[in-house]
């Protein structure tokens, strides 16, 4: 089989606010005051303007930015690197969402903490979508799809409606970008299989921190155990240490665990029990992490180094 050449589309890029806004908190009372009213209308696409959109997290920021191309000026609610489990929104994100032609959620639950910042803020003009629509009803519990990369093509799916609905004018971009993003997801699920399937099968069990993977582990055959549901407020040392028991007989070598987590007791316990504690990772980060492309191969290439 022949693949096409492998490559990256730039990562999208969070606009700055102004300095306005910045330095002088009085001016925000405007645009604040306009939102609380319904005033505030949503930059329309012309020639040469592209389209504002809004997204509740950076991985739908990236998704959004491979369809839309020059065409759209992102922003993520929660930045890169931030646990969506925990972020609180701010006066500026209910100036973004009140600017937006199109604001897109994941749905399933993931992000219903801002579904309030952005139903009193968008204008009755924008259009707001959810990317895992045409997932929801596959799997009530666990809304994190996109670590299927079969999932991921649905998603931008959605996002490419969405855009069209927006921006009629530049429908036939919004398909050719989508076309294009399409094949590079379609070679990436190709190059993550390969990658893991070096790992002998008798170790393919993913043990996590967050309850995150679960569809990657559908995939691609896994099993997948996970210490705590969501952001790790409620763990204990007790299934901790049950759960590495469990893995060191299993002659599992490393157990994995997201950056933005606090995980000094699985690091100890892991430490004790003489397990490798990887990196993995559920959403983009800043730097190398910047693309979901980038994420799901780090991921997949942490897992066949710490596995095989």
């Amino acid at each position: 089989m022949v693949l096409k050449p492998f490559s990256l589309r730039r990562p999208w890029k969070k606009p700055r606010l102004s300095s306005s806004i910045l330095v002088f908190p009085v001016a925000m009372l405007i645009p604040l005051m306009a939102v609380a009213c319904g005033s505030s209308q949503p930059t329309q696409p012309s020639q040469g303007i592209p389209l504002p959109v809004v997204t509740t997290t950076a991985l739908l920021a990236d998704l959004v930015q491979n369809v839309g191309g020059d065409l759209v000026e992102v922003t993520a609610l929660v930045p890169p690197g931030a646990d969506v489990h925990s972020f609180q929104s701010t006066p500026a994100d209910n100036i973004a969402v009140s600017h937006a032609g199109l604001i897109v959620s994941n749905g399933g639950g993931l992000d219903q903490f801002l579904d309030q910042v952005i139903e009193g803020s968008k204008s009755d003009d924008a259009l707001h979508i959810f990317a895992a629509e045409q997932l929801l009803d596959s799997d009530g519990d666990d809304p994190h799809f996109w670590q299927n990369p079969v999932f991921a093509v649905r998603y931008i799916e959605t996002i490419r409606d969405g855009l069209m609905k927006a921006d009629s004018a530049n429908s036939a971009s919004y398909q050719a970008n989508f076309d294009s993003y399409r094949d590079e997801l379609t070679k990436l699920d190709f190059d993550i299989a390969s990658t893991i399937n070096t790992i002998d099968e008798s170790r393919r069990h993913l043990i996590t921190f967050h309850d995150a993977f679960g569809h990657f582990a559908d995939r691609y055959g896994w099993r997948v155990t996970s210490l705590v549901d969501s952001d790790a407020s409620q763990v204990s040392p007790g299934p901790v240490v049950e759960i590495l028991e469990q893995v060191k007989a299993e002659g599992i070598p490393a157990v994995f665990a997201e950056p933005q987590f606090s995980t000094g007791l699985l690091q100890k316990a892991a430490e004790d029990a003489g397990i490798e504690v990887g990196t993995i990772f559920a959403d983009v980060q800043d730097s190398e992490i910047a693309t979901y492309i980038d994420m799901m191969l780090f991921n997949a290439k942490s897992l066949a180094r710490l596995l095989r």
